[in-house]
């Protein structure tokens, strides 16, 4: 059934680069080579709300040498927190003319010849509002004069879109990742899954922006104490845990910690429990394979999150090769 849906779309190739200092590995430059990536969304900056100072806050603003290279396009990206979506409310034209400010010397420092700005929110029903009038105060900033304005969609926005609403941009990214409950215990994978992707996104067709599309590559570990949430391990991967003799496998991917330690600068603690979760080629394939047949669009941006040497190393590129193949 998928292939009787099966578009041709023009696939540009891209990746994600969510580090706060551009500085790619000669195996990331070889790997970006091989498959011909013609596309690095890379994050400029975070927006946090300060709490003290009652204003919007930048953090962890990128680092970035010019570059030589004129084939790559870089799209600059801006993450902004719901935390700071709450505060928007009677501030938006200011806020913007701040983000826009600093995009455009962070673009100039770093040698980003922007065509398009993206902004990488999760908004609710309950503040988009605050975002929509963001974006639309953002659309009016003299760094966006010619360049478009694009933002990521989340599955849930795709689904209920009549609570959520069409954000005012040129274009979405849908982000095909992040889809279970990460603080809920339990043996789930909330990165990916499948099933979870098709039940959510069955309007896509019709959703009125284009749309292109971002797959997970990360992998990561849970860790909850009495069954409660209580942190992400970042680059803890599975095989370390499942390699480490502190860990007993549960069930599934669940481990617990046979005993106190500190490992990998963070502290657990006897009968702590780790779940871990990534990403197979499997899932990524079937994924690709269902979501290339809803994209109505003759041209699609397919991006990978996110491009760093731990992350790449766990795929052959003719893997990699193979998934954004499902989408020509």
């Amino acid at each position: 059934m998928v292939s009787c849906r099966q578009r041709h779309h023009h696939v540009n190739r891209s990746f994600y680069y969510w580090k706060t200092a551009y500085k790619p590995t000669n195996f990331e430059l070889d790997a970006l080579q091989h498959l011909a990536i013609q596309k690095i969304y890379i994050r400029l900056f975070d927006l946090e709300w300060n709490t003290t100072a009652q204003t919007v806050y930048p953090l962890a603003v990128l680092r970035m040498r010019p570059v030589a290279d004129t084939t790559t396009q870089f799209v600059p990206v801006i993450f902004i927190t719901q935390a700071t979506l709450s505060h928007l409310q009677h501030n938006t034209d200011n806020i913007a003319a701040r983000i826009s400010s600093l995009a455009e010397v962070v673009c100039s420092e770093s040698g980003i010849r922007a065509a398009e700005l993206q902004i990488d929110c999760d908004w609710t029903a309950n503040t988009r509002e605050a975002y929509f009038a963001l974006l639309t105060a953002l659309k009016k900033q003299p760094f966006l004069a010619g360049k478009e304005l694009s933002c990521t969609i989340r599955m849930h926005q795709i689904k209920y879109t009549t609570s959520s609403g069409i954000p005012p941009v040129s274009h979405g990214v849908l982000m095909c990742y992040n889809m279970g409950n990460t603080r809920k215990y339990g043996d789930h994978n909330s990165i990916l899954d499948v099933a979870t992707a098709r039940k959510y996104l069955g309007g896509t067709g019709t959703y009125p922006l284009h749309l292109n599309i971002a797959l997970p590559l990360f992998s990561w570990s849970v860790l909850f104490r009495e069954k409660r949430f209580v942190g992400i391990l970042r680059e803890v991967t599975p095989e370390m845990i499942a390699g480490n003799s502190a860990f007993l496998k549960a069930s599934g991917n669940l481990y617990q910690c046979l005993r106190d330690t500190v490992w990998n600068g963070y502290t657990l603690l006897r009968n702590d429990m780790v779940r871990t979760e990534s990403t197979t080629v499997r899932d990524l394939n079937e994924l690709a394979g269902y979501t290339s047949g809803l994209l109505p669009n003759d041209s699609v941006d397919v991006i990978y999150f996110s491009c760093d040497s731990l992350t790449l190393s766990k795929y052959s590129l003719h893997d990699l090769e193979t998934v954004f193949d499902h989408y020509r």
